[in-house]
């Protein structure tokens, strides 16, 4: 990590240098494609928004990326100009090269590339060369069309159940997004831990536009590591920690860790992308007594949140809720099978309208027209419900409901159940098939102590499932693996669950026979 420091004015001039670069030596504008290909940086905020400056379309990429999904990736936005770092240029210098990008328009974000000299601090100093007069112009929306009809970002979807697919973010539906999560905003949210990755929908929001609008300061941890996130809470007096429901266990699991760092200032912690059991919860609660806990729903189609809890809202008996609906935002809560609208406490697929809603997928209409209908509403995929206070619970995805014997069965209750097992840290639940029932479920899970025996703690696994869940959610077979496959922002890949490698499955047990079925 490096002590640079970025300040408001500095991004303005350098953003304003950078796009002029842009501009008048690569000619690139409205319509084309920037992409960033890196890890977190003090120098994405400024690539991303010197492609928007100047009515272009910031395309961040995950730095995790297969090369098949760097591929696919690119091969569906079609960059004009790739933003990379040293570590990543390979990959990056031999897709560009497939996909026919000219040398000249890829870029990196750090000074010290041994390929050629063409970093970005590079890229702004001859943009600075530029008179006042010359500087490229801030785009603005031409009268015939509108701040909603301009796409802003390209963001990848988290690809949980297929290849990511490019949605398109408008300039109206980000200045909304943060409008909407600064009313329920606190005035001491001035220090924000930027953790999370800046090519995930959180990290675009909530770690680079929402900040500016809040003029807080930004603390960018280029890669994670459990410990530095922690010196640095400790060090900057950060009062919000953002972060997904992994961390937070492992801050639960590991108090020898946690115990080093002085963290008395924290005063609450915010999380999404997958519920938190309310084992993890509790025990939140009892090692950080002076926290509140606040939660938020939503996913890249809504620009990041549909739901979060209000100030008022941030004591941990509401922490296995999502939150209330953000401002200008509708939510009805449908039946699948009828179309119905369900009552209070009833639970359905959840739509969504609001100005947060995204213009829809790039070059994909099929996908545009079954995931936003006609009428503005974001069919979400999700399973919920609305209780009398207004609060969203989410009880599953409907894709990834496990039909017992007919029966639907959530994956996440099923996981919720084994995360309140000590020996277990984290965990994941698919279907598999079942002469018997059609599917059962199948669990795979990461021992909270690796000194366990795996076979021994399986078996009890098994025996603790049996004796303890309903037939329908019996668990048919665990296995004990090294980690769970998760997307950046922490979502469970559970498409990938049974394609992990031999080697990183330790033991399995299997349920053969079973009476009650």
């Amino acid at each position: 990590m490096t002590q640079e420091h970025i300040s408001l004015s500095d991004l303005a001039q350098l953003t304003t240098h950078v796009s002029t670069f842009l501009s008048k030596e690569l000619n690139v504008g409205l319509g084309d494609v920037v992409a960033v290909y890196s890890r977190n940086s003090i120098w994405y905020p400024v690539a991303m928004l010197s492609a928007v400056r100047i009515g272009a379309m910031a395309c961040p990429i995950s730095p995790d990326y297969t090369a098949d999904e760097l591929m696919h990736g690119l091969n569906l936005a079609r960059p004009k100009v790739i933003f990379t770092s040293v570590e990543l240029i390979n990959g990056a210098q031999a897709a560009a090269e497939k996909l026919g990008v000219p040398r000249r328009r890829r870029r990196v974000d750090a000074s010290s590339d041994p390929f050629e000299t063409n970093s970005i601090q590079d890229v702004a100093a001859i943009g600075k060369t530029y008179c006042p007069e010359d500087q490229a112009l801030v785009y603005r929306v031409p009268s015939a069309k509108t701040n909603h009809s301009v796409c802003a970002v390209l963001c990848f979807s988290s690809g949980t159940t297929g290849l990511p697919k490019a949605v398109m973010i408008s300039h109206a539906n980000i200045i909304a997004q943060c409008l909407q999560i600064q009313q329920i905003t606190p005035v001491d949210h001035d220090k924000i831990l930027a953790a999370l990755p800046y090519n995930h929908i959180t990290g675009i929001i909530h770690q680079l536009h929402l900040p500016i609008l809040l003029q807080a300061n930004v603390y960018i941890l280029p890669k994670f590591n459990f410990e530095d996130m922690l010196r640095i809470v400790m060090e900057n007096k950060i009062k919000e920690l953002l972060t997904v429901p992994p961390i937070l266990v492992r801050l639960v699991q590991q108090p020898h860790i946690v115990a080093k760092y002085n963290l008395s200032h924290l005063r609450r912690f915010s999380t999404g992308a997958a519920p938190l059991p309310n084992e993890i919860l509790k025990r939140l609660e009892q090692q950080f007594p002076q926290t509140g806990f606040k939660q938020a729903y939503g996913m890249t189609e809504s620009t990041s949140a549909i739901c979060s809890h209000p100030p008022t809202k941030y004591a941990y008996k509401y922490g296995s809720k999502v939150g209330m609906i953000v401002a200008s935002t509708e939510v009805k809560i449908v039946d699948p099978g009828t179309g119905q609208i369900c009552g209070v406490g009833e639970a359905g697929e959840i739509w969504v309208r609001g100005p947060q809603v995204v213009m829809g997928y790039l070059d994909n209409q099929e996908a545009t027209a079954d995931t936003i209908d006609q009428a503005g509403f974001l069919h979400t995929g999700d399973i919920g419900n609305v209780d009398e206070e207004g609060f969203l619970s989410i009880t599953d995805r409907i894709k990834e409901m496990i039909k017992v014997k007919g029966v639907g069965v959530a994956p996440a209750e099923i996981e919720n159940f084994l995360l309140g097992h000590p020996a277990v840290q984290d965990c994941a639940v698919c279907g598999i098939s079942d002469e018997r029932a059609g599917e059962r479920p199948k669990a795979f899970v990461v021992m909270a102590n690796s000194s366990l025996n795996p076979v021994v703690t399986a078996e009890k696994l098994l025996a603790f499932s049996k004796k303890e869940s309903s037939r329908e959610k019996a668990i048919k077979e665990i296995a004990i693996v090294t980690a769970i496959p998760k997307s950046p922002s922490g979502k469970t890949l559970r498409r990938e669950l049974n394609k992990l490698q031999q080697e990183r499955i330790l033991a399995v047990a299997q349920d053969k026979i079973m009476s009650r079925m």
